[in-house]
């Protein structure tokens, strides 16, 4: 049988690759700029006000998975 590696660095290449894309999107002032020439609310909501829960929420997101990868990573190691 052959035996494959782990997949943990392909999964902390895509925790690097989300978090640049973390970087760019909340340090991308054209973007805030584009969501905010829009009048028509999102859900109800202001659509400048939508852009930052979501990259918040992108944020947020990148760092639990990397906590939970390392988290993981730790544990396999032990």
């Amino acid at each position: 049988m052959s035996k494959q590696g782990s997949p943990a660095p392909l999964r902390r290449g895509i925790v690097k690759l989300w978090f640049a894309l973390d970087a760019v999107v909340a340090l991308a002032p054209p973007l805030y700029w584009a969501a905010d020439g829009r009048t028509a609310p999102i859900a109800e909501i202001p659509t400048a006000l939508f852009y930052f829960l979501a990259v918040s929420f992108c944020i947020t997101a990148s760092l639990i998975a990397a906590y939970l990868l390392d988290t993981s990573d730790e544990g396999s190691a032990a």
